[in-house]
């Protein structure tokens, strides 16, 4: 067999492959131009977007000496007031579902009323600057609805009616609400439940 007996593969073949190969080549470039294309239109549209909103309010004014020390004393006793309110919703709602711990019921609700007993001495001890008056009556009249919805959930020890939890539920709620209104005064950012 001479050289020329070789079987070589036609010339026309090769151009197939540098066709497709070409049309590969053409499409990625043209999902590249396209992506590219995407990437500056959606950052053009961010920018106007950015340009379009509003300013946002001015950062609030760091508080005076005088009301940091307030602030920071308030925020111990708002400790106490918070888990006081939290053993009093979750004693309700253990004794609403007869959970098996019933005669716990009262005893910790007696134990949040003695934890606000104490919480409202020691907000009435603390003397507010003038700018936060308003801040420390709210805060005050709060701890007292949580008071009062304590001492109505006691009645449920001594009827057995659970009307008294219904009858306790708002003064719970607008205590709640009013400490958040004092929170988001004195403590911003503090957090908001669910």
């Amino acid at each position: 067999m001479s050289s020329q007996d070789v079987p070589r593969e036609p010339r026309g073949f090769l151009r197939p492959k540098l066709l497709v190969a070409g049309l590969i080549l053409l499409a990625l470039l043209a999902v590249l131009c396209a992506s590219l294309l995407r990437e500056a239109t959606i950052v053009g549209r961010t920018s106007a977007s950015a340009a379009a909103r509003p300013s946002l309010a001015p950062p609030r004014p760091a508080l005076a000496p005088a009301e940091e020390v307030y602030a920071q004393a308030l925020w111990v006793i708002h400790a106490d007031v918070k888990q006081a309110a939290y053993n009093l919703t979750f004693s309700g709602l253990k004794y609403k579902l007869k959970q098996p711990d019933g005669p716990d019921f009262g005893t910790r609700v007696r134990e949040a009323s003695r934890t606000l007993d104490q919480a409202e001495a020691r907000v009435r001890a603390l003397a507010p600057p003038p700018s936060l008056g308003q801040v420390h009556a709210q805060y005050l009249d709060a701890v007292q609805l949580f008071q009062r919805s304590a001492a109505e959930m006691l009645r449920v020890t001594a009827d057995g009616r659970d009307e008294h939890l219904l009858a306790a539920f708002p003064f719970s709620q607008k205590a709640s609400e009013t400490l958040l209104w004092v929170g988001n005064t004195i403590w911003p950012g503090e957090y908001l439940p669910n």
